[in-house]
């Protein structure tokens, strides 16, 4: 004999903010390596390095951020859809 407990009506919203604060921590750790990109391709210009290298990580850069990007707002959407379909059933 099982029962069913109930959850209180904040649960999905504790869910939600829960997914979007591991969220928002995967974000900085995927973007931090852009960050540091960015500062690569600055340094390697000011020295002088090859325009092809330059344009090779700056593509790179700019590639990890709008994936990181934009896998958060999907992962985000995802989240609101799992919110409101628990709220739902409730």
């Amino acid at each position: 004999m099982s029962k069913t407990v109930k959850q209180p009506w904040w649960s999905p919203i504790a869910h939600f903010a829960a997914h979007c604060f591991v969220g928002s921590i995967i974000f900085i750790i995927i973007g931090l390596p852009a960050v540091g990109l960015s500062f690569l391709v600055h340094y390697l210009e000011a020295i002088g390095v090859s325009s092809v290298t330059i344009g090779v990580l700056t593509f790179l850069e700019v590639a990890l951020t709008v994936t990181d990007g934009l896998l958060f707002l999907i992962y985000l959407a995802l989240g609101i859809y799992r919110a409101l379909k628990e709220l739902a059933n409730e």
